[in-house]
């Protein structure tokens, strides 16, 4: 009986050989899932270059935004402070510096060096200036002059763009005061510099929007 069993389910089965897998040409292949563009956001610049910059040293990576404030007590355009930084004897610049009113004037390029930062070190790297990006902000560093909306907002999506373009980690978003040589006379930002407000203000920029810089119709000076 169990020989008959085995002759008869040998006889049931059979080998279903599988069908080749042909690829018809003329049907377009699925377009790659990308995610949806985030909603532009423009953020004015002014150009007014300072000769104080140099070229950084060959294969620097930009990985540091340095904030301060231009210890100024009475100014309110960001003109006024660049207009020192392309005086003759100054031998200081910033990236970029932003006025009472939210003006943002660039006065040296990304890809260069600015003069902002003196002696310096940063986690063991001395020269901060060499690897950073300088945004200065008019203020008079009492403690009391307030840092105004405008400048918040517009600092915000700079530095929402900065990070984005450069990759740089919340760590290396850091004050004079924190790589200054000198902490005991450099104290920018100054203390009512609310550092919680800035970094909720950048990380919404980066969810919700994308920076998109525009030349800035909008005047340095009044």
């Amino acid at each position: 009986m169990h020989q008959t069993w085995l002759i008869a389910l040998a006889a049931s089965t059979c080998i279903v050989a599988a069908a080749p897998l042909t690829v018809d040409p003329t049907v377009p292949a699925p377009e790659p899932s990308v995610a949806p563009a985030l909603p532009t956001v423009e953020l004015p610049v002014i150009e007014m270059a300072s000769q104080h910059q140099d070229d950084r040293p060959p294969g620097t990576v930009v990985d540091t935004i340095i904030v301060h404030d231009t210890e100024t007590p009475g100014v309110r355009d960001a003109a006024t402070i660049v207009n020192w930084f392309k005086h003759p004897r100054s031998l200081v610049s910033a990236h970029y510096v932003i006025g009472k009113r939210g003006e943002l004037v660039q006065c040296v390029p990304d890809h260069r060096r600015a003069w902002h930062a003196g002696p310096s070190k940063l986690d063991g790297r001395e020269k901060v200036n060499d690897f950073s990006i300088g945004i200065e902000l008019v203020n008079a560093q009492t403690g009391r002059d307030p840092f105004t909306d405008a400048q918040h907002r517009t600092l915000a999506l700079l530095t929402a763009d900065l990070v984005t373009r450069f990759a740089i980690p919340r760590t290396r978003i850091v004050g004079h005061r924190h790589v200054t040589n000198y902490p005991q006379y450099k104290r920018d930002p100054a203390d009512n510099f609310d550092w919680t407000r800035f970094f909720t203000d950048v990380d919404a920029v980066i969810a919700t929007r994308q920076v998109v810089r525009v030349a800035s119709p909008q005047q340095a000076t009044k």
